[in-house]
């Protein structure tokens, strides 16, 4: 079994895959407080004792946290990880310039787009920021969109404002508010969804995509936003990221026992 650790500004997530799909997932908190015993108790509670880990990988936007999980993976795991950034080489070809500034989460994102996908690809993310990243069929990330996240936002909102309240993420049905909350949903969903389909909109104008492109939905809050995003070829699928890395980890194999 390959173990696939996503460390995410608000979220470290947890998956356990047996071939391409992930068999067990596991949410904790990306908390810098954490040692590698704390989070060992999370999993340790929630993971089926008789699983067995035959290799780790690692992406992280996070670096306090990567050698947390780094140890624990040699610890508890028993396997040296690989801590998957944009220089492990993958085939995939990196036009962001510089090619270091694009994060492991992104292109582990665009990995599985392009190994699953035979078409032009549009990746909208919905986590601590939102980002939108494209991945030509050809195997090459072009670059992307990075905007402020949906929480984030709402968070300013409560903050730098002096009447307005702190509110749950939640769906309206009606763009229209009729009392300060609603507003408020409404500006952080609808508002949101026409700010991401207008970019899918610029970013196939800009780049002339093909009309066999996709567009993949992933990150938080998706179960909001797929219904919102008027793109037809929007596919949802919150474990991008996860599954980009399971790929990533076999492609490396592959590689290693060719040599």
């Amino acid at each position: 079994m390959i173990a696939a650790i996503d460390i995410g500004n608000t979220t470290t997530k947890f998956a356990f895959f047996e071939e391409k799909e992930p068999i067990f997932r596991l949410d904790t908190p990306s908390d810098s407080s954490f040692s590698a015993e704390d989070y060992w108790r999370v999993v340790q509670e929630n993971l089926p004792p008789t699983t067995s880990i035959e290799g780790v990988i690692i992406c992280s936007v996070v670096p306090s946290l990567t050698p947390v999980l780094s140890k624990l993976s040699i610890e508890k795991f028993g396997a040296e990880p690989i801590i998957f950034d944009w220089s492990v080489p993958i085939g995939l070809v990196n036009r962001y310039r510089p090619p270091k500034d694009v994060g492991a989460d992104r292109l582990a994102n665009a990995f599985a787009a392009w190994k699953t996908y035979s078409a032009d690809v549009i990746i909208v993310d919905i986590g601590t920021a939102v980002t939108l990243d494209v991945v030509s069929q050809d195997g090459e990330y072009l670059g992307g969109v990075i905007a402020p996240g949906v929480d984030m936002a709402a968070e300013a909102l409560r903050q730098k404002t002096a009447l307005l309240p702190g509110v749950k993420l939640e769906s309206v049905d009606s763009v229209l508010g009729s009392n300060t909350v609603s507003a408020i949903r409404s500006g952080l969903t609808h508002g949101y969804a026409a700010m991401i389909t207008g970019l899918i909109a610029k970013l196939k104008e800009e780049l002339g995509l093909a009309h066999g492109d996709r567009i993949i939905l992933t990150g938080g809050h998706n179960d909001i936003f797929g219904n919102l995003l008027s793109d037809p070829a929007v596919i949802v699928d919150p474990d991008l990221t996860l599954k980009g890395l399971n790929l990533i980890y076999w492609e490396l194999a592959s590689k290693a026992d060719n040599r």
